[in-house]
């Protein structure tokens, strides 16, 4: 019984895929990453290792604005976090007070224990200032206290400046965002540059959009979804090749004459070390 139905869920799928329409779509290749990277600081390029054609990975470096005065910036809070991360993890000061205390208390109870055995053995004066030694010693303890309290709070302050003296390092340091290839330089090497000016274009060509408008009288938007799809690009001594992909995205809008647009993602390829499928070309899209 099992197997009757495993067999007849795979013939109703061989069907399925059998009739299901193939269609044609006039399409234009568009890149799916394309960005201008800016520089984030202000600073003389020191280091550009990359030139129009360089091919990298994500995360390589792309370019590098002097860090030498920001590298300085860290050390010195790096410094002083670590002095003020010392100072408040130094108790003496409320161990010392805690002792001085102490001995306060038994000077004073000393005093009036004499006067319990022995009437104006010690003078009125003399025990309430000793209550005071006392009591000044208590609030030294309080005190200390505060004083490291804030001195926590100082050290986490100097840590939040190492943290942004860091950070202006860091944006000096520009990286690829995603594996691309770079397309232009916007600057070179030696170059004073301000926040927000373009030093290179990036772009993503191992993986490409395919998009065109098919009809929706022709077929139903959600038979399209997820569906395999061919490009065949037109090469040279009237040679072809092609590349495949699969239907990503259908536009929820319509024209007025209901066209409706559809994209594809395209595995490109390298041929010769060439990118096989280009932005910017038109090709007829078969939707599998």
């Amino acid at each position: 019984m099992r197997l009757a139905f495993i067999l007849s869920a795979t013939f109703a799928l061989i069907a399925t895929r059998a009739d299901a329409q193939i269609l044609s779509v006039e399409a234009v290749i568009k890149t799916k990453r394309d960005i201008e990277i800016p520089a984030e600081e202000e600073g003389v390029l020191k280091l550009v290792p990359v030139i129009e054609g360089t091919r990298v990975e994500e995360g390589d470096l792309l370019s590098q604005i002097d860090v030498r005065r920001a590298k300085a910036a860290v050390k010195i809070a790096s410094l002083q976090h670590e002095a003020a991360k010392k100072r408040a993890e130094d108790d003496i000061e409320e161990r010392y007070a805690q002792k001085a205390a102490g001995v306060a208390y038994v000077d004073w109870e000393r005093d009036i224990e004499a006067n319990n055995q022995k009437a104006n053995a010690v003078p009125e004066i003399q025990i309430r200032q000793k209550r005071l030694a006392w009591e000044r010693a208590e609030l030294q303890i309080e005190k200390a206290q505060k004083d490291q309290e804030l001195a926590f709070k100082e050290a986490d302050a100097k840590l939040a400046e190492m943290e942004a003296a860091q950070l202006a390092v860091d944006m000096r340091t520009i990286s690829a965002p995603f594996k691309g290839e770079v397309v232009t330089l916007a600057k070179q090497q030696g170059e004073w540059v301000n926040p927000g000016d373009p030093i290179l274009r990036l772009v993503q060509f191992d993986v490409v959009y395919a998009e065109g408008d098919f009809m929706l009288t022709e077929i139903d938007p959600a038979q399209l979804r997820g569906r395999p799809v061919e490009v065949t690009v037109e090469l040279a001594a009237g040679k072809s090749k092609t590349a495949t992909g699969r239907v990503v995205w259908i536009s929820p809008e319509a024209n007025s004459d209901y066209s409706c647009k559809v994209r594809a993602e395209i595995d490109n390829q390298l041929i010769n070390d060439e990118w096989l499928v280009r932005p910017g070309i038109r090709l007829l899209m078969k939707v599998m």
